[in-house]
């Protein structure tokens, strides 16, 4: 009846998709903090739906091929272009800010597109043991802790940082360096120092926006 392949892992995948689109809207009510937390989730999910994905069994080569597919794209509107509308939002609205975000959510989407290319041409599972440049959900762990510093430090000096930040992130998504993947122990001490930092931002002051 409908398009698609739908099983538990492409759920959490459009789940965390869903999440990330909900801080958007959660930012430009100025529920900053609530955002940063919809943008968590999202990277929470992005940790654990491949490795559902990769537990399944019986799943033919377009199933998984499907499951790249969604969540690449799920990836671009989470970590791509929802951190540049929340900076957006934040203030970052210049002409020079808009280029750097935009710049950002070009290489985002190049870094996703060159991770497929690779996992159909280089692969015979679909299953890469490690990554070229940097991981574009890498975003996550940057925005959160820039957040919760927004919460005491200069919004003049906050918006020069993350301006910087941005712009480097983005030219990290690009780079031709070899990073393997995570492994369970690792994710697991991500979590934990992301929930210290969500903490954090829960029980500090106000977000300063640099408006």
């Amino acid at each position: 009846m409908f398009i698609g392949y739908y099983n538990l892992a492409n759920f959490i995948t459009l789940f965390g998709m869903s999440s990330a689109v909900g801080g958007i809207f959660l930012a430009r009510e100025g529920y900053y903090k609530l955002a940063i937390m919809a943008l968590l989730l999202a990277g929470l999910c992005d940790m654990f739906d491949g490795r559902v994905a990769r537990r399944a069994k019986n799943k033919d080569r377009r199933e998984k091929m499907f499951g790249i597919q969604i969540d690449t794209v799920s990836d671009m509107v989470s970590f791509g272009v929802t951190p540049a509308v929340i900076a957006y939002i934040y203030g970052l609205n210049k002409w020079y800010d808009i280029v750097i975000l935009v710049f950002y959510a070009c290489c985002g989407a190049i870094r996703l597109a060159y991770f497929n290319t690779q996992a159909i041409t280089e692969t015979t599972d679909l299953n890469l043991k490690q990554f070229t440049g940097v991981p574009i959900p890498t975003v996550c762990f940057v925005l959160a802790p820039l957040t919760f510093f927004m919460t005491f430090i200069d919004p003049a000096i906050m918006a020069a940082v993350t301006r910087i930040s941005f712009a480097v992130l983005g030219g990290a998504f690009i780079v031709n360096v070899k990073i393997k993947k995570v492994g369970f122990l690792v994710s697991v001490i991500i979590i934990i120092l992301m929930a210290a930092v969500v903490a954090g931002i829960l029980f500090s002051g106000q977000v300063k926006t640099f408006k």
